[in-house]
Formats: structure tokens, C-alpha cells, sequence
């Protein structure tokens, strides 16, 4: 029979190799290097922030007032509200439609309406003088001739009178006889003065399904400024429906106009069904002496308008 192994020579150091673990330090005590830091946030997702781009202020919503920060490449500024803003696109379309933001830009363009006509007044004034002293040098010639003519006694001859007598029949033409250029110039000469003394803006608005004025309607203007609504000024219709003060006539300048009747307040007011919540009236603009009056024939399911005087 064949011996069965001693179970003794198994247990011997000699047959099984041991290994010792001594488990004494922890994983909270060993330092994190940077290339560790920088894996872990790869993973989690990087946070972006938008910066300014000098592409934006050549943009129509941007042009004129948007400008960057020097150092600091997520701000922006604005010329007109003079204030830092968010470098973000949709944060700065936002600031444009603020009524802080249009008031601002409306100054901004009266201020640069009028240093541009202070310039043309100076070039206007530079010219003017050269003028005055041509006209001084033709008044002492005027003065020559006269003293002459009055040392001459006597009737004037007969071509002295035939030419007085054509330039009373050219003075007695018609206004319908005339030209259609020298008549809108002859009609813009007297209309011109008379204008200037008015505002250069006003409404009137009447009710025409009752025949009275329409009291206490609330009426806005706005300008059109480089593509966009610009709010200029607003007021309430007197007693006879009437509104004038929204601009000084050194304020005003050419362009496009548009006025905004609140008529859903007034007929709601008097528990009338009406059709339209608002009323629009665009209009332009184009001499800056001329008075523009636009009158409101109103009724809730209609209305007309037309140029007044």
C-alpha cells in the first residue's frame, strides 16, 4: 500500500509561502497633484463665459453707443447710459429696449443734432460777412449814382417810363401764371415764418360718433433712429382734444415720426366695445421749419387722418 502524504509537511513553512499586508496609512492624507485637478474638471464639464467681440459694434443694434473694457474682456460699455454692462448678446439686446437706454440715446442724438447745427451756422455766419461787406461796397456805389440822378432835373424820358411800366406788369402776374418751382418757393417764403412761430409737432383728436373732442387720450411720439422706435416725449389731450408739447422747435429735426393713441383706455373709460387697442401714425418729416399737425377723426370701429394746418 502506498503511504498517504504527511499532513504535518504541508503545514511546514518549508511547503507555504505567507504574505504580509500592514494596512497603515489612508487615502485622506496623500496630496492631489494639479493634472488630477484638471482631469476631475474635464470630466465634470468646463464653464464658459462669454467675452466682448469688436464684431458687435459694427451690428445695427450695437452701432453708436457699444464699446469694449479695456482689461476686462467679459464687460461692456455704453456710451450712451455711460455704464458697464454683461459682454453677453442677449443681455445687451435687452439693455436696448430699457426706457433708461432710449431716453439716453434720444440726448445723446439732440446734443449731436445741435453742435451740427451750431457748425452750419458758423459756416453760415463766416459767409454772411463776406456778403455784408460786398453789400457795403454796392450801397456806396448805389449812394454815387443817386447823388448823381438828383443833380439832374427833369421828367424821365420815354424808355424810362416804358421800363417802369413793364416791371409794374411783371409785378402784377398772377401766382397761377407762374412756374410750379417759383410757386412752391414764393408759398414756402410765406409759409416758413408763420410755421417757425408753431410747434413743429401736434394733434387733435376728435370723436366723431358723438361730435365732441376727445379729452384725456394719451398720445407718445417716436422717431425712427438708426432702424429702431425711439421714444421722444408723451402727453394727455386738452379739453378740446388738443396736444402740442412734444418737441421744441430747436429739438426738432427731419426724419420719420410715429404717434401712438392709447384709445382702448378711453373707450374702456366709457364702457365702449372698440376694435382697436391702439392707433398708429406714421409720418415723415422733411423740412424742419414747417409745422406738421395731424388731426384723429376717432370713432370705436373707425378712424381717418389726414396732414392739418
Amino acid at each position: 500500500m502506498e503511504s498517504e502524504p504527511d499532513e504535518e509537511s504541508h503545514d511546514s513553512p518549508q511547503g507555504v509561502s505567507v504574505i504580509r499586508v500592514h494596512f497603515d496609512e489612508t487615502y485622506e492624507g496623500l496630496p492631489v497633484s494639479s493634472a488630477q485637478i484638471e482631469n476631475s474638471g474635464a470630466i465634470k464639464g468646463k464653464y464658459y463665459k462669454q467675452t466682448y467681440r469688436t464684431a458687435w459694434e459694427s451690428m445695427p443694434d450695437f452701432k453708436g453707443w457699444l464699446r469694449g473694457v479695456q482689461g476686462e474682456p467679459t464687460r461692456a460699455y455704453c456710451l450712451y447710459c455711460q455704464k458697464t454692462l454683461h459682454a453677453h448678446r442677449l443681455s445687451l439686446l435687452k439693455h436696448t429696449c430699457t426706457i433708461r437706454h432710449q431716453k439716453a440715446a434720444q440726448i445723446h442724438n439732440i446734443r449731436k443734432n445741435k453742435e451740427h447745427m451750431s457748425q452750419s451756422q458758423e459756416v453760415i455766419l463766416g459767409s454772411s460777412v463776406s456778403g455784408n461787406n460786398e453789400d457795403e461796397a454796392q450801397g456806396e456805389e448805389a449812394e454815387a449814382i443817386v447823388e448823381y440822378a438828383e443833380v439832374e432835373d427833369g421828367e424821365p424820358d420815354e424808355e424810362e417810363q416804358e421800363h417802369e411800366e413793364m416791371e409794374d406788369e411783371e409785378e402784377a402776374i398772377p401766382l397761377e401764371t407762374l412756374p410750379v418751382q417759383f410757386q412752391k418757393q414764393f408759398r414756402q417764403q410765406i409759409v416758413s415764418p408763420m410755421a417757425a412761430t408753431k410747434p413743429p409737432i401736434s394733434t387733435h383728436v376728435l370723436d366723431t360718433s358723438k361730435g365732441v373732442p376727445v379729452a384725456g387720450l394719451q398720445v407718445s411720439l417716436y422717431k425712427l433712429i438708426e432702424g429702431r422706435w425711439t421714444y421722444i416725449n408723451e402727453g394727455i389731450t386738452n379739453p378740446d382734444g388738443r396736444f402740442a408739447n412734444f418737441l421744441e422747435r430747436s429739438d426738432f429735426t427731419p426724419g420719420r415720426y410715429k404717434l401712438h393713441y392709447d384709445v382702448d383706455r378711453f373707450f374702456e373709460a366709457r364702457k365702449q366695445d372698440t376694435l382697436y387697442p391702439f392707433i398708429e401714425i406714421v409720418f415723415d418729416c422733411r423740412a424742419p421749419n414747417d409745422h406738421y399737425h395731424i388731426p384723429l377723426l376717432l370713432s370705436p370701429f373707425g378712424y381717418t387722418t389726414y396732414r392739418g394746418t
